[in-house]
């Protein structure tokens, strides 16, 4: 609220004390928003308020007979009530709720990126806005799962933990413990995971993710009446996963428990029939019963699938014994290199397989592109002086 006006009329002499500068009245002028002098006629006797007696005390009266002149001063102080700090100003908090605004249409379409799977951009855009807004829960978790995606799982356990520690955000203990799986920790995650007291509270995408890698940890763990309901669980939310019953499949097997594993498998399938690993399972169950053509069937269906399947390809190795077999295993693993080259472990088998062959030129060539890569190979090291043995005993050359 503005103050009132103060008006003085004041008797002023000719020659001022220059001790006053420091004086009430001084200090009164020098606070002043706005001042107004005028002169009053002669004849008008000078009149001194009662509220400004000690500012009259000011002047030096050392001659009460000299000449007096009367001016009329109009003093307005300043109005601090109205006077704003830069940050309550208007304009501030409209250029405030601009950024707000703008931050927020960032976000929005980092999420819409993330969904997206462009991961890279999504993290420009949430690194941007932590920049600014360095504790932004949104931008914070979007972020972790950023770099999550992109391999980076030490940074994004600093975004996890800071969900935790900043924001208790009950997303984060579940973001964490799926970081540290990543990362093969399973203890750590465990932990984690069961730090999450109310799953049904996340959102659809992270709450199937969660039982789904709570449910590996503990496989991992052998807690497999744990891991068993934490994938039904995942199973509730999406009833056709395959990768669920998959992993069901594969704790199974661990259980000994083969005719429900085959079960799991199959229904995989079902659902979606490119779903290599789920014939890859159907094939492990066949091997452990003793049940070699089925066994082989499989694991070939699996290479049809996914020619660079590395377990269908070494059973394949395992189960092979007669000239057939070896080259139908030749022919799955040269198309198992044509789209990986640099797998030094497909090339290997294929080495050997060429030796089962008795294709020494073969099977040194393939050695030496091992070694090339791998000079302390074990396994190569090892083949090449079972191929030295074979070339001496046959009368090749060493």
């Amino acid at each position: 609220m503005a103050q009132p006006l103060l008006s003085v009329s004041l008797v002023m002499t000719n020659e001022l004390n220059l001790e006053a500068n420091n004086s009430p009245f001084v200090k009164l002028l020098s606070d002043a928003e706005s001042i107004q002098v005028r002169e009053i006629a002669p004849s008008t006797q000078p009149t001194i308020l009662a509220t400004v007696d000690e500012a009259v005390k000011i002047f030096d009266h050392s001659d009460s007979n000299s000449e007096t002149r009367s001016f009329l001063v109009t003093v307005k102080k300043k109005n601090l009530v109205s006077i704003n700090t830069e940050n309550d100003s208007p304009n501030s908090e409209k250029s405030q709720s601009e950024g707000e605004s703008e931050f927020q249409s960032l976000l929005s379409k980092a999420d819409i990126l993330l969904r997206n799977g462009d991961y890279l951009l999504a993290r420009n855009l949430y690194s941007y806005v932590l920049k600014k807004q360095i504790k932004n829960c949104p931008a914070l978790k979007g972020l972790g799962i950023c770099l999550l995606h992109l391999g980076d799982p030490p940074a994004a356990k600093k975004c996890f933990n800071a969900l935790i520690e900043v924001h208790s955000n009950r997303e984060g203990y579940a973001l964490l413990g799926i970081c540290l799986v990543k990362e093969g920790n399973d203890l750590a995650a465990y932990d984690s995971f069961t730090k999450v007291k109310e799953p049904s509270c996340l959102s659809e995408d992270l709450k199937f993710n969660f039982y789904k890698e709570f449910g590996n940890c503990l496989t991992r763990l052998e807690r497999f009446n744990e891991a068993s309901e934490a994938y039904q669980q995942a199973l509730s939310i999406n009833p056709r996963s395959h990768i669920i019953l998959i992993n069901l499949g594969t704790m199974e097997i661990q259980r000994k428990r083969f005719e429900k594993a085959t079960q799991y498998f199959q229904l995989a399938i079902d659902f979606y029939p490119s779903a290599s690993k789920a014939f890859c399972g159907i094939g492990i169950v066949a091997q452990i019963n003793g049940e070699k053509d089925i066994a082989q069937l499989y694991f070939l269906k699996t290479l049809d699938v996914d020619c660079q399947n590395s377990v269908a390809l070494h059973q394949l190795y395992a189960l092979a014994d007669c000239d057939t077999d070896w080259k139908s295993l030749k022919v799955r693993l040269v198309k198992a290199l044509i789209k990986d080259s640099a797998n030094l472990d497909n090339r290997f088998l294929l080495a050997a397989t060429l030796l089962k062959q008795n294709d020494w030129t073969g099977c040194d060539s393939e050695l030496n592109l091992i070694l090339m890569k791998s000079p302390d190979h074990p396994k190569a090291r090892q083949l090449r002086e079972e191929l030295s043995l074979h070339r001496h005993r046959q009368g090749g050359k060493i």
